[in-house]
């Protein structure tokens, strides 16, 4: 029996069978058997959009590992399959080797169909028909496959199986899923966290500025079983050492006592940021602390509190080389670091880029009351952009094209925010000379001072282009709480109000 004939058949028996199965994963595994079986393919998948996000998410997947599967957010103009949603046309690749836009989820996969589910107004999903040998879908199974999936369209609808499975993912958003990305990279360290998560060991994450190690940390605390408990964090980089312990163990003032967040996480998760650069000092009250799991209390009637918290550091170099040094001790860092996991940077998983630099847009649009969208070319120039500040250094430029370029397609210009745009106000100039004039030497030479004006500067000029310290400081690549003690501590902001 022809492909031809089968159509209907198959589309009988789909729209039969599915009204007994139990839940909609089962529907939906069901249709995607039915379909491969029917067109011959060895792999597969069907992907629903989210109108609201433009990101297709993959709902059922046939010879696609679990981690990949959910992991498998694709925008719009992405690889095949966003290709194929955006212009709602039918793209086939005989050779996936050949396509350099191609992104790798299956090893086996040679060839690839992605058949759009389209309405009148809009597209609903992708069907995604593969093959582990080139150019195996012929011109006539290719218009049959076309045929098909109209066809399919319609029962989805009729069966509210897209809104069902768009609901289902949306109710099981998985912490872990915060972390973006599809490289394999990505996917080993979401396979290690899901794998540590549930336990209650230390977790020191090692990884450069702005790669999102505190991402990893959250993730981590709200995939345990503490998961209904405080989540702080604490940045060692940055505070002066009275501010640092005072944040960690807390400060007697006047008779009020203030508990440091060692305290206030009690039954929660603790993260602690650039765990490097804590005095060693407070290396050895911190050791000591989390040995003895109790807190003393300032109050001689009470008796010491005792600490039931998880730790997790992060870490922009490798510490193993401050303990040879002796500036890092040995025994706190095996109590801290009991797993260690590593962050990779940006540059290491540049496959990555599209879908976060989509995520922020969606992000910012939605913040600012924009429409604004990449351009193919504007894709490929963040893709190839070295990333020296990682993920916070492109939510920052993705933030700023939202923000400030008139454009409404973003074009490679677009990111440049050095006053090298080919047009800019007079105000912008006007701010650079004032910049300029104001880092002027003065007949103190001193460096600490140069740089306290600079800090100022650039301080003033984060609070210009958005509106809360948090903003600011991600603006600045620095910790909310670094960013309050520079402005409490520089005397070139005396006065200055966020």
């Amino acid at each position: 029996m022809s492909v031809k004939q089968d159509i209907s058949g198959t589309l009988r028996k789909i729209q039969k069978e599915i009204q007994q199965l139990p839940n909609i994963t089962d529907r939906l595994n069901f249709i995607l058997d039915m379909t491969l079986t029917l067109f011959g393919a060895s792999t597969g998948s069907i992907s629903i959009m989210d109108q609201e996000e433009k990101v297709l998410t993959i709902v059922a997947a046939k010879g696609m590992d679990w981690e990949k599967k959910i992991a498998a957010k694709l925008p719009f103009n992405l690889g095949v399959t966003g290709r194929a949603a955006s212009t709602r046309e039918i793209i086939y690749v005989p050779d996936v080797t050949l396509d350099k836009d191609y992104v790798k989820l299956i090893e086996t996969v040679r060839s690839e169909l992605a058949i759009p589910l389209v309405t009148r107004d809009s597209t609903i999903g992708v069907l995604n028909l593969e093959s582990d040998k080139v150019n195996f879908f012929s011109p006539d199974i290719i218009n049959q496959a076309t045929l098909f999936a109209s066809q399919l369209t319609i029962v989805i609808l009729e069966e509210r199986i897209a809104k069902e499975a768009f609901e289902k993912s949306k109710r099981e958003e998985d912490p872990v899923e915060e972390i973006l990305g599809y490289d394999p990279s990505i996917l080993f360290l979401k396979h290690r966290i899901r794998q540590v998560g549930p336990s209650d060991t230390s977790v020191m994450i090692i990884g450069e500025e702005g790669s999102g190690k505190k991402l990893i940390a959250k993730a981590l605390h709200y995939i345990s079983q503490r998961k209904n408990g405080p989540f702080l964090s604490v940045d060692c980089s940055g505070l002066s050492y009275e501010l640092l312990e005072a944040e960690l163990f807390g400060a007697q003032s006047g008779k009020i006592y203030n508990p440091g967040k060692l305290e206030q996480t009690n039954g929660g998760s603790l993260y602690i940021e650039s765990i490097g650069d804590l005095p060693t000092n407070l290396q050895t009250r911190l050791f000591q602390t989390l040995r003895d799991k109790t807190m003393p209390n300032p109050s001689a009637k009470k008796k010491d509190e005792v600490l039931n918290i998880r730790i997790f550091t992060g870490s922009k170099r490798d510490l193993l080389e401050d303990i040879q040094k002796e500036t890092f001790s040995m025994d706190l860092y095996y109590r801290l670091a009991e797993v260690p996991l590593r962050m990779p940077p940006l540059r290491e998983r540049r496959g990555d880029v599209p879908l976060l630099a989509h995520h922020f847009l969606y992000q910012y649009n939605k913040q600012y009351g924009r429409n604004k969208t990449f351009s193919t070319e504007a894709l490929k120039a963040l893709t190839g952009m070295p990333w020296s500040g990682n993920v916070r250094q492109l939510q920052s430029v993705i933030q700023y094209a939202v923000l400030v370029p008139p454009e409404t397609v973003l074009e490679p210009h677009s990111f440049l925010q050095d006053g090298k745009r080919e047009t800019e106000s007079t105000s912008k100039v006007q701010s650079f000379a004032v910049g300029a004039e104001i880092l002027s030497p003065s007949e103190n030479l001193s460096l600490n001072i140069a740089i306290e004006r600079l800090e100022a500067i650039w301080i003033k000029e984060a609070f210009q282009r958005v509106s809360t310290q948090e903003e600011a400081a991600k603006l600045l690549g620095i910790s909310r709480g670094s960013l309050q003690y520079k402005i409490k501590n520089n005397q070139f902001l005396d006065g200055f109000n966020t």
